[in-house]
């Protein structure tokens, strides 16, 4: 899957970018297990501003990740809720196995946060082993 020219021409570099679009993705599917979700809502969540936010969704509409209906509901496209669901698993998967090992609930939310995006699928695969025998222990 390719990350680049996606947000504002390019200015990003691909982690980035891979960054930015799993985040938006990520909060789109969590915000629409609770609710129908706006761009209102994406920005509250993610503590950013509305401008951005439409230029943000604009490009993830653009990249067929999301669409927009007539009363201006955010929803994932197959694409983009394959994508959300994903880096939502790593994400509590690295969350799960940081608290495992004493890391504060905190801090393990914020580092899982920047891990569900860095680690390779290799990498993650055997992360997630790794966590799902922490958990077996306990």
């Amino acid at each position: 899957m390719e990350w680049y020219s996606v947000f504002e021409g390019g200015k990003f570099d691909k982690l980035k970018q891979k960054k930015s679009i799993e985040d938006y993705l990520k909060t789109i599917y969590i915000l629409s297990k609770e609710k129908e979700v706006h761009g209102s809502d994406i920005a509250g969540k993610l503590k950013v501003s509305r401008p951005t936010v439409s230029v943000a969704l604009k490009a993830l509409a653009e990249e067929e990740y999301i669409f927009v209906d007539e009363t201006h509901e955010v929803h994932l496209t197959e694409r983009g809720q394959q994508i959300a669901e994903e880096t939502y698993e790593r994400h509590n998967t690295f969350r799960q196995l940081l608290t495992g090992l004493g890391v504060d609930e905190k801090t393990a939310a914020a580092d899982a946060c920047q891990m569900e995006h860095a680690v390779s699928r290799e990498s993650y695969e055997a992360l997630k082993k790794l966590a799902a025998e922490t958990i077996e222990e306990k």
